[in-house]
């Protein structure tokens, strides 16, 4: 099992504003960085290739009105997993972190573990600038 937290990152926009652009998938490519090829999405699914990688499916399983989005793998995508947004109100602004968790065998747990926290970790920096 991988597990990976980005740990929480302040957005100046209010909850439900954060929730209703998370829980459109079409917006997560906004926040994809170039490597990112082949993009399909619809408001509940998306597909996508990172260059050098494998193919990734996910469609949501759960959306928890501004509180929590919860995303899962299907078809292609080469191992289980599930991606969930966390938003919580802070003043004026939201917090939101992204907590993913793949089921993978150690080998493939130490070959992905860098790439996969770089790109969480690229996705969660970006989100503020939707909101600018």
């Amino acid at each position: 099992m991988l597990a990976i937290n980005t740990g929480f990152k302040s957005i100046a926009a209010n909850r439900s504003k954060v929730y209703a652009y998370l829980a459109d998938i079409n917006n997560l490519k906004s926040l994809m960085p170039d490597r990112v090829e082949g993009w399909s999405s619809d408001t509940d699914s998306c597909s996508f290739a990172i260059k050098g990688m494998a193919q990734i499916e996910m469609k949501v399983r759960e959306r928890l009105p501004e509180g929590k989005i919860i995303l899962e793998s299907f078809g292609k995508s080469p191992f289980p997993f599930t991606l969930e947004a966390e938003l919580r109100e802070a003043g004026n602004a939201t917090e939101v972190a992204l907590l993913f968790n793949g089921e993978m065998n150690a080998f493939m747990k130490m070959m992905a573990e860098g790439p996969l926290t770089n790109f969480f970790g690229m996705l969660i920096e970006k989100l503020p600038e939707q909101f600018a």
